[in-house]
């Protein structure tokens, strides 16, 4: 976590980064929090979060796409 008067320096290495990225793309992590762990600007990791997903869109209607989300989660398991 980034204390107040902390510097902000980035992600320890390209495979941190990475595996945030992953997490924010599939829903598992808030973008806030997550920029906050990785020591760098909200701003920032909007930027990569944003050309990111533009490397990986998501063909709708592909119906794999569908079924490979379907773990069920809290309150419903």
């Amino acid at each position: 976590m980034v204390r107040e008067n902390e510097p902000l320096y980035g992600p320890a290495s390209p495979k941190e980064l990475s595996k945030a990225l992953e997490g924010l793309y599939t829903g598992q992590v808030n973008v806030a929090k997550q920029a906050k762990e990785l020591r760098m600007t909200l701003e920032r990791l909007k930027q990569l979060f944003t050309a990111y997903v533009k490397e990986r869109p998501i063909d709708i209607n592909d119906e794999d796409v569908w079924n490979a989300n379907t773990k069920l989660t809290w309150p419903y398991a």
